[in-house]
């Protein structure tokens, strides 16, 4: 910085200099401009003395423009309109000496105005660059909270801005990763909660057929039998988790293929088939005319599969699902309504919440599956809403835009 300033000052001082020599042949040329003029006025005077007055010799008249003492002005001389102050020898000298001042102040004062303006500058971008510094040694300590943008123009400026985008990135960067570590710490907390009563379970279950060598086969079997049936809940737990963290990491690259929306909801009935049979529930699909969407087919079959089985598990025994389907030029909409027990109003703030479990959820319900089911859509590009009223039933709607 003081390299860079000393160079622009001696660059300065010499552009002054080059300036000020100007100014000087400048001057010169008016002299010799000046002289020459008096010598010419001079000449013809001489040329009329002599003419007019034949006995004044050049002698004479040299010796009388040589003399060095000045002569009193004669106020004869008055009478012809002629002044001290306006005669043309004197009105020429003193054009001459005002030239040479305006001249010289002329220098100085460019002189002058450029020491201030160089002096101005470097004090304001040392300043500009002493206040980034102090920025980068505030975000340095992880100091984000700082208002730095700039709307003038120049090189500080830009530089200015470039770093007032660093800190807004790195704030959100820095917030994003306070939340990833908020949430991987519920997400371990969760896990950990939903883990420990199924392998309780199946401790105490073992413990029971080890330290009863006698027991009866059937109580061995029924035990064995829900040892099987946690493992199972286990097993879903974990290969639900992996499939909503390899979204959640973007590991998952999503497809981008036509999906035929009647295909979709015709395999998701397939994947529940049993859970529909069990509880007795008719499913009626309404499809005016054919609808396709663009997404990831397995991922989507995945999404409408959890949301059928949600629909069958808050629907009450021998009663009837709706699935609708709408096709504009806007967007595909997917409509799943139940007749069941519908939800109250905390169980649809937070029904898609990971791990939450609705007031009328089955005790083995982990609470996962609407949660990688809207994941899983709003990757695709759609969204979900969900609209609910006890006692009438529950409706999801999906929209997919065009």
């Amino acid at each position: 910085m003081k390299s860079e300033r000393g160079k622009l000052f001696f660059f300065g001082l010499l552009l002054s200099f080059l300036f000020g020599v100007v100014s000087l042949i400048v001057s010169y040329v008016e002299f010799h401009a000046y002289k020459t003029s008096v010598n010419h006025y001079l000449y013809g005077i001489v040329e009329k003395l002599q003419a007019n007055y034949p006995s004044v010799t050049e002698t004479e008249i040299i010796e009388l423009l040589n003399e060095s003492e000045k002569v009193k002005f004669p106020s004869e001389l008055q009478k012809y309109g002629i002044e001290e102050d306006s005669s043309i020898l004197y009105s020429l000298e003193k054009d001459y000496r005002l030239s040479f001042i305006l001249n010289s102040m002329l220098t100085l004062s460019i002189v002058l105005v450029f020491c201030f303006c160089f002096f101005w500058y470097f004090a304001r971008k040392e300043k500009h660059i002493g206040e980034i510094t102090h920025y980068m040694k505030e975000i340095n300590h992880r100091n984000y909270m700082l208002g730095i943008e700039d709307n003038e123009e120049g090189e500080l400026s830009i530089l200015r801005n470039e770093v007032y985008k660093t800190t807004i990135m790195l704030r959100e960067e820095s917030e994003t990763l306070k939340k990833e570590k908020l949430a991987l710490k519920d997400s371990i907390s969760d896990i950990s909660h939903q883990l420990k009563t199924p392998l309780t379970s199946i401790l105490i279950m073992l413990d029971n057929i080890l330290d009863n060598p006698t027991m009866d086969n059937a109580t061995k079997t029924e035990f064995t039998q829900n040892v099987r049936h946690q493992v199972e809940n286990i097993n879903f737990l974990l290969v639900s988790l992996l499939k909503l963290s390899r979204i959640d990491t973007g590991v998952v690259a999503f497809k981008k293929e036509n999906i035929d929306i009647e295909k979709l909801i015709h395999d998701a009935i397939k994947n529940i088939e049993i859970l529909k049979e069990v509880k007795n529930i008719t499913i009626d699909v309404n499809i005016k005319m054919p609808a396709c969407f663009l997404g990831d087919y397995s991922w989507e079959l995945e999404a409408i599969t959890n949301l059928l089985k949600n629909a069958i598990e808050y629907s009450s025994v021998s009663s009837s699902i709706l699935v609708e389907v709408e096709d504009n030029v806007l967007f595909c909409k997917i409509s799943i309504r139940d007749f069941g027990s519908g939800m109250n109003r905390q169980d649809l703030q937070n029904i898609f919440k990971r791990f939450y479990k609705g007031e009328n959820s089955r005790s083995d319900s982990i609470g996962i599956g609407l949660n990688l089911a809207k994941k899983i859509i709003e990757k695709d590009g759609g969204f979900i809403k969900v609209d609910s009223k006890l006692g009438e039933g529950t409706v999801f709607e999906i929209r997919y835009m065009k």
